[in-house]
């Protein structure tokens, strides 16, 4: 099992080191006869890095020189921001395509427009389908159905600066008050202590979404005590000025950036932003979210789903090829990202060891598709957060208004 494993790692090292090389341009003659007689697929997507589309790539040619029936293109159509607007378009003009690649919180929302295939026996038959996380599973299911396949899936941790925490004599928090007290003794002039991102929707309600459900507050739960605790201790850092109240403008990555930039000493984050870490040559350490009353976060990744109506069997076709355990992992390595399953997720860590922290917190991770009104509970946490850190409202405002607004009918899966 040792050898198999070690010639895995050793063929995605070269594929990937072929890939950065650059692949030989293929004329239009030969893309004609290439894709003669086969059924055309079209795949969208907003993975946008050079690495993700090197991946995009990689995954595509693979499928289409597996077999002579199909022949896939993906096409980029982000960023992130703007891809359920595309989609909307694409759907009122008859547009779409076989397949998407969308962020897992959004699959409620297209499964009830009656828009994504349901794939269950497809899935179930699938390759190592008994390794693929819970909560990843959780995110493509609905009503005990599967809607897709999850592609790959994160969660946020505590990154920090060595060096400075090294130069001050402090410990990496374990615990919110140590995580307050190394934000007060590390903020400094120029240097906050501590940074996350609370920009106006999803990437700032994930980021929250980890206090909220650390302080023991469950989806079903928020506006409740945990949610004041969380509220509570965002509201006194900003206040203490230990993090800046410029978050709510900066996304994931301006905080990956500000952390580069040594503007803050450890900041709230997720594995995307390993790439440009290390690009930058910050000595920087990976640790588990700190505890509250409970060790839970949210999952963070991508589902891959199927239009409804579309060309079902070529899709599935490429969904079998990406669950093989060779191609899965590859793709991830490639991407910067985790695996959805167990398995191939370890795999990943014998080349990317700075994510075993990240795939050491999956078993404790929740979808947020577990809540039917998750993009209400979003948009409502969101402007909380966004208030507090302002000082609009007070932390008791904020959980009385989702209090209020629960009692119009939750329902959750």
């Amino acid at each position: 099992m040792k050898r198999h494993v070690r010639k895995i790692i050793i063929c995605v090292l070269f594929t990937a080191f072929l890939c950065q090389q650059g692949c030989a341009s293929v004329n239009n003659e030969d893309s004609a006869k290439e894709t003669e007689g086969k059924e055309e697929i079209i795949l969208w997507t907003y993975y946008e890095t050079k690495m993700q589309k090197a991946s995009m790539d990689e995954l595509v040619s693979g499928l289409n020189e597996s077999q002579e029936k199909y022949h896939l293109t993906w096409e980029y159509h982000g960023p992130v921001t703007e891809f359920n607007k595309r989609l909307a378009i694409a759907i009122t003009q008859n547009q779409l395509p076989d397949m998407i690649i969308l962020d897992n919180p959004d699959m409620p929302s297209y499964i009830e427009m009656d828009k994504l295939e349901d794939l269950t026996e497809a899935v179930s038959e699938l390759e190592g389908w008994e390794e693929y996380f819970l909560a990843a599973k959780e995110s493509v299911a609905y009503k005990d159905r599967y809607y897709g396949l999850p592609f790959c899936c994160n969660n946020v941790a505590l990154i920090y600066n060595k060096d400075i925490l090294e130069e001050k004599g402090i410990a990496v928090p374990q615990t919110w008050e140590e995580l307050q007290k190394a934000a007060e003794q590390l903020s400094a002039p120029e240097r906050y202590g501590f940074a996350m991102s609370a920009i106006d929707g999803e990437q700032g309600v994930f980021q929250f979404g980890a206090f909220m459900l650390s302080a023991g507050d469950s989806l079903e739960q928020a506006g409740g005590e945990g949610t004041l605790k969380a509220l509570r201790f965002i509201r006194n850092m900003t206040e203490n000025g230990w993090m800046s109240r410029d978050c709510v403008n900066w996304s994931q990555n301006d905080v990956a950036r500000i952390f580069i930039e040594g503007k803050c000493a450890i900041m709230e984050n997720g594995p995307w932003v390993f790439p440009a870490l290390d690009e930058s040559g910050v000595n920087y350490g990976v640790a588990a979210f700190p505890a509250g009353e409970q060790n839970m976060g949210l999952l963070g990744g991508e589902d891959l789903a199927v239009i409804k109506g579309k060309n079902v069997e070529g899709s599935i076709a490429f969904l079998k090829y990406y669950s093989q355990t060779a191609n899965m992992l590859n793709a991830n390595l490639m991407a910067n990202s985790l695996p959805p399953r167990q398995d191939v997720a370890e795999l990943s860590l014998r080349v990317n060891p700075q994510y075993r922290v990240i795939l050491s917190q999956m078993e404790e991770c929740i979808s947020r598709t577990s809540c039917d009104n998750w993009s209400e509970l979003s948009r409502n946490l969101s402007d909380g957060v966004y208030r507090i850190i302002t000082g609009e409202s007070t932390p008791e405002e904020v959980c009385e208004e989702i209090q209020e607004m629960k009692k119009t009918g939750w329902k959750f899966s």
